[in-house]
């Protein structure tokens, strides 16, 4: 193979792997460890049911108690594919699934590149802006 040509190569590879980095905002100051966590906010004596899948994981059913909080974390895959869908219930009904991780820069910048928190209350999920020390209502695409 010619000079011209492994230099080609690299230099496509490199934009590639660039370009698949999207979930490593920072790259490469930050590489992809996370961290989620999932608080019980409801305020009245309420379980909370937490289930979350990605792509090849099931974590199974973990049920929280008023104030208790959930956490686990994960690296992500290269190619900045990963997500985190909780389904949510409480002991009487269910809540729904949620997609508490995307690999976008606008959402991993409010989990400050890291850790991404996440407190469930009666009305909605609000999510830790860590940059800004406050949670937000979170409105779900």
């Amino acid at each position: 193979m010619s000079t011209m040509s492994s230099n080609t190569v690299f230099l496509l590879v490199t934009m590639l792997l660039a370009m698949a980095a999207q979930c490593n905002a920072n790259f490469p100051y930050y590489f992809g460890d996370f961290k989620l966590s999932i608080r019980n906010g409801f305020s009245g004596n309420i379980k909370l049911e937490v289930n979350c899948t990605s792509f090849d994981d099931d974590l199974g059913r973990h049920w929280l108690r008023k104030g208790e909080t959930y956490s686990f974390s994960f690296h992500t895959d290269i190619l900045g594919t990963t997500t985190w869908d909780c389904r949510l219930a409480t002991q009487d009904a269910p809540l729904g699934t949620s997609q508490l991780f995307k690999c976008d820069y606008d959402f991993l910048k409010k989990c400050d590149f890291r850790e991404c928190k996440w407190d469930v209350r009666d009305d909605t999920e609000y999510l830790l802006d860590i940059p800004q020390n406050k949670y937000v209502r979170w409105a779900h695409t």
